[in-house]
């Protein structure tokens, strides 16, 4: 295995390992650990271990800073007023009002604390217009960070703490809430970037192509709707919104291209500077301007670094092999967020960038042993390569995709063999000359690049929406033939490397492992999973053959239970589709979820003892009965004519075995 790549791996083994420790590292076994590095010094075991060390010692100081700058518990719980800045992009949905907000004094009932704090915010009902920079009193009520306990869902209180908000809550009413002003240097980035996405979208009517232009231009996503999100993931697309690798080198490549041409206009300094260096010095800059006004999200940032690794290479005209410098680009994405290293955009960033690289490594191979291609075997080539890259990436990223979703797009690639070249070709750089164009002042030509770009998407949009219904679009994990064929391509690709038999290697193992453990029920066996879901309810019944869902949690304000929680448990257990969902009575704590689980996964049948969803489900009435594999289903109550409270009305399911029985009651009293 290469120096560089043993490094990079074990650095970014050693900042993984703190996920699977119950507790941090204290001061004084850090410290054996640095002396019991040192005692390795001249032998075969210091350059593993100092690498493995380095990285477990970097994440272990990174948390444990974070871990410093937590609020104290006393300002939890209860009304407190906060003054500070208003800082991201304010996003308003449903009548809610989110927002991040950084604190500069939080006044309690008998103190007052001076400290800088990110905080994350709702404010309901009639609320203001906010822009960020502007300086706040509030009244709020705060809560600490915390997640959902389920599995198959994203733990928001882990991402909270990679993101740096010490704290979540809403704005109260209160004649205290007060706008202070403006500050002219606080979030002057974000003011920068609120102020050019306003203005490229004022004027122009809601539609899907401007929801995804302001996603490109300034990484706001908050106008993409949640059923054109739905399209982008049952096809794959997801990643062409998120201002990532993609983007940044097409910014990278304008830049350089625009500034290459431009500097060799000028004979004298082109003997003064050679058009290259220029165009790199144009392609970085570039770059990091566009990642500046995505906000410098986690993902951008890391594609940057991989970008900055790349033109270090090219201006110190040193040749370097594609290992080295994706283990050079693995280095400093680790060091540059060492919390977030088994985050499902690191493995599926990292990962698309070593398959590219290993698919033109084995096409490069085979270049040498040809003769010179024609200018037709070279169209024919670059058509062969899109294809090729498209074929590894899908291979090589499902494992991945099934891993943290729990679902696959089986259309991916070809839905992105056509929009990833008209995203590359036509809207990404009209977006970005709009930009510049807004930026110049020169009003006229951004709206006719946007209006092409908008065009551009309006046309593509509906062929997108097309593939997204075909009944097989998706398909959820845990299929047995899935990992057949995973085991078999990540054998055949360690044929071809030797260091990539041990990465091969280890992945096939894991692919074997995760398919034996994956142990399927018995005939006469069904599992009840009670969610977390706060207050309220959501259980989910397996049989081998079929699902269930027991109340779906609750749903307020753009906010769903059924969204966020049952969908992913449902996708993680590889259910792509639910049998029965039974709605127990109108409380929002039981109902408010369903509509998100019935906007993501199909529902064969319905029952629920209050408003009808449609014209197919079916009131649940006490005798209602049905097997499903060795398993009886009956309703208990509520009894016909029964006129109770809504509560008493509540749908009371029996499930039984023969041996053994659940009884799901509802809100019964």
């Amino acid at each position: 295995m290469p120096t560089m790549v043993r490094i990079s791996v074990l650095f970014w083994l050693g900042a993984s390992l703190i996920h699977t420790l119950p507790v941090l590292l204290e001061w004084h076994s850090a410290l054996c650990l640095v002396v019991a590095g040192v005692l390795t010094f001249r032998t075969r075991a210091f350059p593993w271990l100092c690498p493995l060390l380095g990285g477990l010692l970097l994440a272990n100081t990174v948390a444990g800073i974070m871990l410093m700058r937590s609020l104290p518990s006393s300002v939890y719980e209860k009304p407190v007023t906060i003054t500070g800045w208003v800082m991201g992009l304010p996003n308003e949905s449903d009548a809610v009002l989110r927002f991040d907000f950084l604190t500069q004094r939080i006044a309690l009932p008998t103190s007052e604390l001076a400290i800088a704090r990110r905080l994350r915010l709702s404010w309901y009902g009639d609320t203001p217009r906010v822009r960020p920079g502007e300086r706040w009193r509030l009244e709020v009520r705060l809560r600490s960070p915390r997640s959902y306990r389920n599995w198959g869902i994203v733990d928001f209180e882990k991402r909270s703490f990679i993101h740096g908000i010490k704290g979540r809550g809403y704005v109260r009413v209160s004649t205290d809430n007060a706008r202070l002003g403006l500050s002219g240097s606080v979030a002057l980035l974000d003011q920068i970037r609120w102020d050019l996405a306003s203005s490229l979208v004022a004027d122009r009517p809601k539609s899907t192509a401007m929801g995804v232009i302001r996603a490109l231009a300034v990484g706001d996503r908050s106008a993409i709707q949640p059923e054109e999100w739905r399209v982008l993931r049952r096809t794959g697309l997801s990643h062409l919104i998120a201002i990532s690798g993609l983007h940044i080198g097409l910014a990278a490549t304008l830049g350089y291209w625009l500034f290459n041409v431009l500097w060799r206009l000028s004979p004298a300094l082109l003997l003064r500077v050679p058009a290259q260096t220029v165009g790199l010095v144009a392609a970085i800059t570039m770059a990091a301007g566009y990642a500046a006004l995505a906000g410098f999200s986690i993902p951008t940032t890391r594609a940057l670094v991989m970008l900055l690794a790349a033109s270090l290479m090219l201006l110190t005209r040193r040749r370097w092999s594609a290992s080295t410098l994706f283990s050079v680009a693995l280095i400093a994405g680790t060091l540059l967020t060492p919390l977030a290293v088994w985050s499902a955009s690191f493995w599926l960033s990292y990962a698309a960038v070593g398959f590219i690289l290993l698919f033109y490594s084995l096409a490069t191979d085979q270049a040498r042993l040809k003769a010179p291609p024609s200018r037709l075997q070279r169209v024919v080539r670059a058509l062969w390569t899109l294809c090729g890259i498209q074929f590894f990436l899908f291979v090589g990223l499902s494992g991945l995709l099934m891993a943290f979703f729990g679902q696959v797009s089986l259309v991916a690639p070809i839905v992105n063999l056509i929009a990833v070249p008209i995203f590359s070709i036509a809207v990404v750089p009209l977006v970005l000359i709009a930009l510049l164009s807004q930026l110049l002042g020169l009003s006229a030509l951004t709206t006719l690049l946007l209006d092409s770009a908008s065009g551009v998407l309006d046309y593509l949009w509906p062929w997108i929406s097309w593939t997204a219904k075909w009944p097989h679009a998706v398909t959820s994990a845990f299929a047995p033939v899935v990992y057949l064929t995973f085991a078999v391509v990540i054998a055949a690709l360690g044929c071809f490397r030797m260091y990539w038999r041990w990465v091969c290697g280890f992945g096939l193992l894991c692919v074997l492992w995760v398919a034996l453990t994956t142990s399927l029920p018995r005939r006469d066996v069904f599992f009840v999973t009670v969610l977390d879901v706060g207050q309220g309810l959501a259980v989910v019944v397996e049989t081998p053959d079929h699902t269930l869902l027991f109340d779906a949690g609750s749903g307020y304000g753009g906010f769903s239970v059924g969204t966020t929680v049952v969908v992913p448990y449902l996708r993680s257990r590889g259910h792509s589709a639910i049998d029965v969902m039974v709605v127990s009575h109108d409380d929002r704590d039981h109902r408010g979820g369903a509509a998100g689980v019935l906007s993501a996964v199909p529902v064969g049948q319905i029952y629920r003892s209050g408003r009808s969803f449609d014209d197919q489900d079916r009131a649940c009435s006490a005798g209602q009965s049905w097997n499903w594999d060795g398993i009886s289903f009956r309703f208990l109550s509520p009894l016909p004519g029964h006129r109770g409270s809504r509560n008493d009305r509540s749908c009371v399911l029996r499930i039984s075995d023969g041996i053994s029985s659940v009884l799901l009651t509802g809100d019964i009293e």
